[in-house]
Formats: C-alpha cells, structure tokens, sequence
C-alpha cells in the first residue's frame, strides 16, 4: 500500500523519527534499482541508497514543496550517483540484481543493455534510466538533473541512438 508522503513528512518534522523509516520502506527499492543502474555494483548501490537516505533525513526541513518528495529524493539519489561516478572515473561494473531486470528479456540482451548502459554519458544514462526504468515523467526528470525539459527529451534521444548503435 502506498503512503501518503506529505503526511509522513509532517510527522517526520513534528519529531516523529520512526515515520521517517515509512518512507525509506516504500522508497527504498526504487531508489536502490535507480542507483544500482547508474552504478552498476550491487554493494556500491545499497551504500549509496543509505547515503542518500541519511541525507534525506538531514535535509527534510529544506524541502519546500512537499508534493514533490519523489523528485526530491531522486535529486540526491542523482547527486550522489555524480558524486561516486567523478571518484570512481574509468572504472566499469556490470551486474545485475534479478528483481531489477527486465522479465521478457534474455539475460544475454539484458547483460548487453546493462553494459551499453555503461557507455553513455551521465547525463543521457540517468536519463534513459529514470524514464525506461523508473517511468518517469520528463518534468520529474528535468528536476531532478535540474535541465529544462527540451535538455531532458534529447537527452533520451541521443541516449537510445548511441544505445542503438552499441547494440548494433
């Protein structure tokens, strides 16, 4: 069952700290899967999912619209992934966790997709990532890399040409 975010939050910031963990349990898988697709190492992802739930929970009292907690959140997730990738430059992971592959393809496409992934840009891998596996919105997107909406579309766009072109 879905919460409601806006309410948890306002308990969170009333002082009720446990409602903070109803948040991390209805946000915490589709987070991990997030990071787990710009990263690439399953390890690496669930530590970078705690960092950005710690950060979360420091920084509740900044977020100004409440309804946009999801964006919110994606936003440090994203922060957090540059972050990791600008230290972590050159290196290359491939792996999948079953629960975030999808269910129709062949893990040989899957292990290819995953791979190719790893070649994009930030930008356009984040981007391909939040709409192909997160179904976001390209207004949800464009918060979160902070871009105008038309920066986000070409993105997608450049990002499954050179997709087409890897997997060729």
């Amino acid at each position: 069952m879905k919460t409601d975010d806006k309410k948890v939050i306002e308990r969170v910031l009333k002082g009720d700290t446990e409602a903070f963990s109803i948040l991390v349990r209805q946000w915490e898988k589709p987070i991990y899967n997030f990071i787990l697709r710009m990263i690439g190492d399953r390890d690496e992802a669930m530590d970078l999912c705690q960092d950005c739930f710690m950060k979360a929970y420091r920084e509740l009292r900044t977020l100004k619209d409440r309804d946009r907690f999801a964006s919110w959140l994606y936003r440090i997730a994203h922060n957090t992934c540059l972050s990791r990738i600008r230290k972590d430059y050159g290196k290359t992971w491939v792996e999948l966790d079953p629960d975030t592959r999808p269910s129709r393809m062949p893990i040989e496409n899957q292990l290819a997709v995953q791979k190719a992934l790893q070649h994009l840009p930030e930008d356009q891998r984040e981007v391909v990532v939040l709409k192909v596996f997160h179904s976001l919105k390209f207004e949800e997107i464009a918060v979160i890399q902070g871009a105008p909406i038309s920066t986000v579309k070409s993105r997608l766009y450049m990002g499954f040409e050179k997709l087409r072109l890897i997997l060729a």
